[in-house]
């Protein structure tokens, strides 16, 4: 198999987001570019040129529409709503026709190889106590940590798995405690989901994106920050972002606009990740 090159990879991630955007508009779903994709939009007009993938986030009813409206001739729609063995807490639009990947941390647990993805977050209703939502989002950020390593005890080696994945996975496996074998991770992401689903149901001020929490920031933001969407240029065309992208990268980034040194110019996935041609 032949591996995808970072512009062959950011051109694919490219065209399903085009896919998505289409969907969107055509039913009424608000979505918005979030993390480093909204990043690179305003600091770059594209991908930051060393990112390889894209985040979108989308308020839970948005979320929850579009999971359930979703069609596509192209690409899979997967989340633990509509995939028993899905194992994150998020969904993820996904090539399985032309490509794959090799990773030491799988995310479906009878499909190990799925192709190109990129990510769709919910944003939650937030406490709107500072201090409360805090503590709640740490206790998200300890139980999705433990969901992540009951994911990588899951010991499955595929063909073409690079040598150090497999030398990552069989360490993964040996140096956890039994009991996370046991419990297995579709429990750890229910531990996760349940949290989530508990301690939001009820509408507040704030938003937060409790199902993969950020190890560095607390997001807390205005229910008003995603009130109001404007497209921004994003390569070849222009997609969905928060009206007040401003305050929203403030809160993500800090100085967003500065460029981090050379040497943390770096594509982190390639750590776990890799993607290939079929």
């Amino acid at each position: 198999m032949k591996e995808l090159t970072l512009k062959e990879l950011q051109a694919f991630c490219l065209e399903i987001l085009k896919d998505v955007d289409a969907f969107c508009r055509a039913n009424d779903i608000k979505y918005a570019m979030a993390y480093g994709t909204l990043l690179g939009a305003i600091r770059h007009k594209g991908f930051i040129p060393w990112d390889d993938d894209i985040d979108l986030v989308m308020t839970r009813e948005n979320y929850e529409k579009f999971c359930a409206l979703w069609k596509s001739d192209k690409y899979e729609l997967i989340h633990s709503g509509n995939t028993p063995d899905c194992l994150i807490a998020f969904a993820r639009v996904t090539d399985f026709k032309r490509t794959e990947s090799r990773s030491y941390a799988p995310w479906i647990t009878s499909r190990q190889d799925p192709g190109v993805w990129i990510d769709i977050f919910p944003l939650d209703y937030a406490p709107d106590d500072e201090a409360v939502n805090f503590k709640l989002y740490k206790a998200c950020r300890a139980l999705y940590e433990f969901s992540s390593i009951v994911r990588k005890t899951v010991i499955k080696i595929l063909p073409h798995t690079p040598l150090k994945f497999m030398l990552k996975k069989i360490g993964h496996r040996r140096r956890e405690h039994a009991h996370l074998h046991v419990q297995g991770p579709e429990q750890a992401l229910d531990w996760l989901e349940t949290v989530v689903r508990e301690s939001t149901k009820n509408p507040t001020k704030h938003l937060s994106q409790y199902v993969c929490p950020d190890p560095k920031i607390v997001e807390w933001f205005d229910v008003k920050d995603f009130g109001k969407y404007i497209d921004l240029p994003f390569e070849d065309s222009a997609f969905m972002a928060p009206a007040n992208y401003e305050k929203v990268l403030v809160d993500w980034f800090g100085d967003y606009m500065e460029l981090p040194p050379v040497k943390k110019r770096k594509n982190k996935s390639r750590r776990y990740l890799r993607f290939y041609w079929k």
